[in-house]
Parts: structure tokens; sequence; C-alpha cells
């Protein structure tokens, strides 16, 4: 943390924008994957008993596994993100010298994105 508290970037570390969509995504899946399994088990005749309440288990169940399997996934990119600002916070000289097109494409948007804390 004290790395991004010396440049000034504190604001950029707690926005959490990517976190946020990436979750917000999870619950999108979740959703399509429960209503899905709702759909295929009322069209296979898949009901037993209480049709409420298996229908309700039908989509609990397709629910819950989009919204696990989407999330372990989607870690792997919100770890992406938070290694593509630790290191570009850490050596931006090296990122520039390696990829300068990159280097610069970054340092306009943040430059955009925060004029205060990035400078």
């Amino acid at each position: 943390m004290s790395l991004f508290k010396t440049r000034g970037w504190t604001t950029i570390i707690t926005d959490t924008l990517a976190q946020s969509v990436l979750s917000l995504v999870s619950v999108g899946v979740g959703l399509i994957t429960g209503i899905t399994s709702l759909i295929i088990s009322y069209t296979h005749g898949m009901v037993f008993g209480d049709e409420l309440g298996a229908s309700a288990a039908a989509f609990f169940i397709g629910f819950t596994t989009g919204l696990v399997l989407t999330s372990t996934l989607l870690s792997l990119v919100s770890a992406a993100v938070n290694t593509v600002i630790v290191c570009y916070a850490d050596a931006p000289a090296e990122f520039r010298v390696n990829h300068p097109k990159l280097s610069d494409d970054m340092h306009a948007g943040w430059t955009a994105a925060w004029p205060e804390q990035f400078r």
C-alpha cells in the first residue's frame, strides 16, 4: 500500500470499478443460467410435486452453478487487472521502454480518469 500512497494513487486503488463490473457480470450470468435451467426443467417435464417449489429449486441450482463458475473464472481477470495496476505503479519506466505505445495509451487513459492523482 505504501507504493500507492507515495505516488498519491490511493484513489485509484479504492476505485473498484473493475471488481464491480465483474461481480455484476457474474450475477447476470447466474440469472441467465437460472432462467435457462428453469426453462429446461419445465419443457422436459422435470417438475415434480409442487410446481412452484420445483421451479424455484431448478432456478436456484442453475443460478448458483452459473454464479460460482463465472465468479471463479472472472477472479482470474480481477487478479490480472490488479497485477497490471501494481506493475505499472512499481515500474512505469520499464513498461515505457518495452511497450511505448501501450504505455502512452495507459498514461493518457489514467490521466483522463484521475487528473489530480496521476501526474
